[in-house]
């Protein structure tokens, strides 16, 4: 679904996620023949960088913008509260050394408040319902991780790091290896099994395990899953 920040139902309390897209076109954001119809086909791709600008984060935007991005989302009473996401800690080093290197990297990682994201026209989310207490619980864990960059306050005492490509990258580093989007579905199956949403935990592993695309969290395939509710 498109995005709304308010949806004005005070009875629906989510958690899920929310991604945007990579670059495609060079001054307005179309994507390549034969994929997936999204929002915000044809948008400037300055509009783009200028709705997620912000000046406690300038380089986010580019982020967003250049790689496309997914975090996790929370919505209570029909308002999104919530909206973080794993990242590199120093964008202008990745993006150096992805330039260099090309997308196989690993930079130190760390959790952001990505709130500015949902403003893009490419954004989408995957909501799942849950109880207002949940979407609260929920709320208050992702919020705890924003200025980390472990998996929280009960983590293990080991490196995380930040690779476009985790499964290829992480076989020969000393540590946890993800992305934007592993680390987010990481952090929301072990929610979604913890309050009894055992369903979608399935759906969501039997989604990663299908090929290297989707094992390496690749933005596109992700993206399409969102909108197709991942096949459901």
């Amino acid at each position: 679904m498109a995005v709304l920040a308010n949806n004005m139902n005070p009875s629906d309390h989510a958690v899920g996620l929310v991604a945007v897209s990579s670059w495609q076109g060079w001054l307005r954001h179309t994507p390549r023949q034969g994929e997936f119809e999204q929002p915000g086909f044809g948008v400037s791709n300055l509009t783009r960088l200028w709705s997620t600008f912000s000046w406690s984060s300038p380089k986010s935007a580019f982020g967003y913008t250049k790689n496309g991005h997914t975090a996790m989302l929370v919505r209570e009473a029909g308002q999104i509260t919530h909206v973080v996401g794993f990242n590199p800690d120093s964008f202008l080093l990745a993006g150096l050394l992805q330039t260099i290197q090309g997308n196989n990297i690993v930079v130190q990682g760390l959790w952001y408040d990505d709130m500015p994201m949902i403003n893009d026209p490419t954004a989408i989310s995957y909501e799942i319902n849950v109880t207002q207490p949940q979407a609260h619980d929920f709320g208050a864990l992702i919020g705890s991780l924003v200025g980390r960059s472990d998996l929280g306050q009960h983590s293990p005492n080991t490196n995380h790091y930040y690779s476009f490509r985790p499964a290829v990258t992480e076989a020969y580093t000393s540590g946890i290896v993800g992305n934007c989007g592993n680390m987010a579905l990481m952090i929301l199956c072990q929610f979604l099994q913890e309050t009894g949403h055992r369903n979608y935990v399935e759906m969501l592993v039997d989604w990663v395990n299908q090929n290297q695309n989707t094992r390496n969290f690749g933005q596109g395939p992700l993206m399409g899953s969102i909108t197709s509710g991942f096949g459901r």
